[in-house]
């Protein structure tokens, strides 16, 4: 009887061991996989769009000075008048002229011997937005005609919009995710590897800059100053890698 426990027992422990190997390598190999599966490689991917603003907007500001607000007033209404024939006579359309509410100041100038003067200024303000943008422009040429005739105007420079700039956003925003995944193709490859699903990503802000400009911010840059514009998307991308 004690000559057969000992296979028995030797047997028994054999079995113990072989289940500890065969769950040691199935916590190994589980191990492993788990470790690849959270392999990644994170790529940053951009792309440019061009766009072309389809709309003007142009503001400018008539004056009328005076010693009094009463006079001042007939000044701004002669000059309103002079500024609105200018812009007609131009070529641009009458619907596409917004008058704003007169505005009227008290000026007070200090003098030597703790003397004062008061003067009045009425202002009111215009805006042009249209998309007849070549028309805005030669208007905006000549519009010193009007300063030497001792018309007091004043205008910001023209700002070029695109009706159209959603789309281009998205636009160059597709294709930057798509660049973010080439190059993150290319990288792993190279590698020996394969490119996997991918797990988060995230947008950097939009650069509208103009046309062919190198210039970026932090902020974003939402340039209106160029007709001609380029609308630039950034995304960086994190991708898994497969072994």
């Amino acid at each position: 009887m004690r000559r057969t426990a000992i296979p028995e027992l030797f047997l028994g422990l054999l079995s113990i061991g072989a289940a500890v190997f065969l769950t040691a390598l199935v916590i190994s190999h589980a191990i492993e996989k788990r470790t690849h599966q959270r392999d990644t490689i994170t790529v940053t991917g951009s792309a440019r769009k061009p766009i072309d603003a389809n709309l003007v907007v142009w503001s400018l500001y008539v004056t009328g000075s005076a010693p009094t607000a009463a006079v001042a007033a007939r000044k701004l209404r002669t000059a309103s008048g002079s500024v609105r024939k200018f812009l007609l006579g131009s070529g641009i359309p009458a619907a596409a002229i917004e008058r704003y509410v007169v505005q009227s100041e008290r000026i007070v100038e200090r003098l030597p011997r703790r003397r004062f003067r008061v003067h009045y200024e009425v202002s009111q303000a215009y805006e042009v937005r249209t998309r007849q943008i070549d028309v805005v422009e030669g208007a905006a040429i000549q519009l010193g005609s009007l300063i030497e005739r001792g018309i007091e105007v004043s205008a910001e420079p023209l700002r070029y919009v695109s009706t159209e700039l959603t789309k281009a956003k998205l636009d160059a925003l597709v294709a930057a995710t798509a660049e973010a995944r080439h190059r993150a193709e290319v990288l792993v490859q190279g590698l020996g590897g394969k490119l996997g699903p991918m797990r988060r990503t995230s947008q950097g802000v939009f650069q509208i800059t103009p046309r062919d400009s190198t210039e970026v911010s932090d902020y974003g840059i939402n340039d209106t100053s160029s007709r001609e514009k380029d609308v630039t998307a950034v995304v960086d991308a994190t991708f898994a890698v497969k072994r």
